[in-house]
């Protein structure tokens, strides 16, 4: 007798193989899926590092700083004065960072850790830049918990020509 088709022990076995590679492709999926939206917000947490970073260089360099003084409106506010005579203001509250024109609005899991402004002065030196200017906003990421998106700026300065 010539028999035509497939076994119920085949069909079984096709099936089951089958339902394993599916199971495994969507694992795959899932995974890739997880990966892609971590390195996406680390990704736009970097760019945005980067883009202030960009603007407050930009505006305040060794040359362009006259001085910086703290200002009493805002939790997190100094007003920075540049040789071109403008001022430029930084502020940060509720998550959102402002530097004169720009607005940097951080996302719903991330925050901001203590920022500070100092200035170090170098002893021995009499001319030229003998102090920096150290700017430091923490920038957290609960996804990231070891790592600082933040900004961490450091500007040399002739303190004999900068008020501060």
């Amino acid at each position: 007798m010539n028999k035509k088709g497939f076994t119920l022990i085949e069909l079984i076995t096709t099936f089951a193989l089958a339902a394993v590679i599916i199971i495994l492709l969507i694992n795959v999926v899932l995974v890739i899926k997880n990966i892609y939206s971590k390195t996406d917000l680390k990704t736009e947490l970097y760019i945005n590092q980067g883009n202030l970073s960009n603007v407050m260089n930009k505006a305040i360099n060794k040359d362009n700083l006259l001085s910086y003084n703290e200002c009493n409106d805002e939790e997190f506010c100094y007003i920075f004065n540049i040789s071109t005579g403008e001022s430029i203001k930084l502020t940060i509250s509720d998550n959102i960072i402002r530097f004169g024109d720009f607005t940097y609005k951080l996302k719903s899991n991330t925050s901001i850790d203590n920022p500070s402004i100092t200035t170090e002065y170098i002893t021995g030196i009499t001319d030229n830049n003998d102090s920096f200017l150290v700017i430091k906003i923490p920038i957290k990421a609960k996804q990231y918990p070891d790592e600082d998106f933040g900004i961490n700026l450091v500007y040399p300065y002739n303190s004999n020509r900068t008020v501060l």
